[in-house]
C-alpha cells in the first residue's frame, strides 16, 4: 500500500467516526495478535521502573460510576521521592500455563498469552543499606488495538509478592502491570505518519498566508470584498479540517515521543504504564502508580523464525 493510500484510508476512517480520547489506548478491547508477539519470542530486555505515585487502597465503589482506562475516582498522589528499580526480564517463547494467569482481563482476547521470566531481584538502597525485590514470573501478549494504525498493545506483569518501600513510596506487594504499545517497523506508519503532519503543516502554513492576505487588503472595494466572501469561508473550512487531521495523528501516532527498537523489527514506546488493578463500581481498572523504559533488547533469537528469515533470504540471492 502506498503512503497516499495509507493517508486517504486512514483519514477517511476518522472523518467518519468520533475521535477517540488518547487515554482510550488502555481500555480491554482490540483483535488477537499472536504473530507480533512471537517477535518477542525469548528476547531479554532491561527494564527500569519507577513508582512515584501512591496506589490506591483495594476497596470496591457502590456509586456505579463507569469504568475508565485509569481510575479517575481516585485521586493520584505524587510522591516526594522515587523508587527506581533496574528489572531485567525475558519473554519466553513458552505458553503460560498458569489457570489464574490466563484469566487476566488485560491479556484476555489473545491466541497466545506467554510466560514472562524475571531474571533478576531489582535492588535499591535506604538509610537502612541495600534492599532487593522479590519478582516472581507473568505472562505477556501482543494485541492489535488499532487497524487503521496497525498499533498494537504490548502489555505484561509480574508479580511482587513482598513489595518494597523506600521513603514514603511504595510498591505494593501484589501483581504489577506494564502497558506499552508496539508497532511492525517495515509497515512503516509511524514514518509514514510524520511525513503526512509535515504536509498538513505546510499546506496549513500556505492557508494562513492566504487568509492574512484576504483579511489585511484593504485596497479593494465593498463589491469585490462581498464577492470574495465564499473564497474566505472555504479558506477557513479548510484550515479547520487541516488541524483537526493534524490533531488525529497526533492523537494515534507517538509523533513526539521517543521509541525504543525491539526484537525482530518492532518498535515500542520506549515508556510506559506501571499499574495496579482495582475493582471500583463492579468494573475492573488499572491505576497509574508509575513509569518504565525499556532500556535494552537482547534478542534471544526465536528459531522458527531465524529459519524463515534465512529461507526468504536464499530465494533472494541469486
Amino acid at each position: 500500500m502506498t503512503s497516499s493510500v495509507q493517508l486517504f484510508a486512514f483519514l477517511s476512517f476518522f472523518l467518519s467516526l468520533h475521535i477517540i480520547d488518547i487515554a482510550q489506548s488502555y481500555v480491554i478491547d482490540g483483535t488477537s495478535s499472536s504473530s507480533v508477539a512471537s517477535r518477542f519470542h525469548n528476547a531479554q530486555c532491561k527494564l527500569f521502573v519507577t513508582i512515584d505515585k501512591t496506589p490506591p487502597p483495594p476497596v470496591v465503589s457502590t456509586d456505579g460510576t463507569t469504568n475508565n482506562a485509569y481510575d479517575d475516582n481516585f485521586i493520584s498522589v505524587a510522591c516526594a521521592s522515587k523508587l527506581g528499580l533496574p528489572l531485567d526480564i525475558q519473554f519466553t517463547s513458552s505458553a503460560c500455563t498458569d489457570l489464574q494467569m490466563n484469566d487476566e482481563a488485560l491479556l484476555q482476547g489473545n491466541n497466545a498469552i506467554l510466560s514472562l521470566q524475571p531474571l533478576n531481584e531489582p535492588k535499591f538502597v535506604t538509610l537502612s543499606g541495600q534492599q532487593s525485590v522479590k519478582v516472581t514470573p507473568g505472562a505477556y501478549a501482543c494485541q492489535l488495538s488499532d487497524p487503521q494504525t496497525n498499533q498494537y498493545f504490548f502489555r505484561f506483569f509480574l508479580d511482587f509478592p513482598e513489595g518494597a518501600t523506600r521513603n514514603d513510596v511504595t510498591l505494593p506487594a501484589e501483581r504489577v502491570y506494564f502497558m506499552s504499545s508496539c508497532w511492525i517497523k517495515e509497515e512503516n506508519m509511524i514514518q509514514n505518519a510524520r511525513k503526512w503532519k509535515e504536509e498538513f503543516l505546510t499546506n496549513l502554513g500556505l492557508l494562513n498566508r492566504e487568509i492574512e492576505e484576504l483579511e489585511s487588503d484593504g485596497n479593494v472595494g465593498v463589491v469585490a470584498r462581498a464577492r470574495r466572501i465564499p473564497q474566505y469561508i472555504e479558506l477557513l473550512k479548510q484550515r479547520k479540517k487541516l488541524i483537526m487531521q493534524i490533531g488525529m495523528l497526533e492523537e494515534r501516532f507517538p509523533l513526539e515521543r521517543p521509541l525504543a527498537t525491539g526484537p525482530n523489527g518492532t518498535l515500542l514506546l520506549k515508556d510506559g504504564v506501571v499499574a495496579v488493578k482495582r475493582e471500583f463500581g463492579g468494573k475492573t481498572r488499572y491505576h497509574w502508580i508509575g513509569t518504565f523504559s525499556f532500556k535494552d533488547f537482547l534478542d534471544g533469537g526465536d528459531d522458527e523464525m531465524m529459519k524463515e528469515k534465512e529461507e526468504a533470504t536464499k530465494k533472494l540471492m541469486p
